[in-house]
């Protein structure tokens, strides 16, 4: 199973936020509660499930439909705005345990055509 869809980087406070809220995130193993580890790189931002974790998978009721959210806001932890920016359009992968978020293709290439 594998999921990939373009989302764009909104705003907290001034700062990046990404949530991501959609029931393809259950089968993938990010039910509400599932504890997660989020782990950010260079160039991307990995979530995958932990054993035990003060982040977890929340809930949202939409429509009467329960959908898992995984809320990514700019904090100490987790530095957001040294890959987004607000705006960005940012491709999310989803696959069984794992989460990648990383700058879209196009943007990567609009950044590299500027230089």
């Amino acid at each position: 199973m594998k999921e990939t869809w373009t989302q764009k980087i909104g705003t907290s406070k001034g700062a990046p936020r990404l949530c991501l809220w959609n029931k393809k995130l259950i089968p993938a193993g990010f039910d509400f509660g599932q504890p997660i580890k989020i782990d950010v790189q260079s160039n991307h931002v990995a979530i995958t499930p932990a054993k035990e974790a003060r982040r977890k998978v929340s809930k949202v009721l939409n429509h009467g439909n329960e959908l898992p959210v995984i809320d990514l806001k700019q904090t100490k932890a987790i530095d957001l705005a040294s890959l987004f920016a607000i705006g960005d359009p940012v491709r999310v992968t989803i696959s069984a345990g794992r989460i990648i978020l990383e700058k879209s293709a196009v943007v990567a290439a609009l950044v590299n055509l500027a230089a």
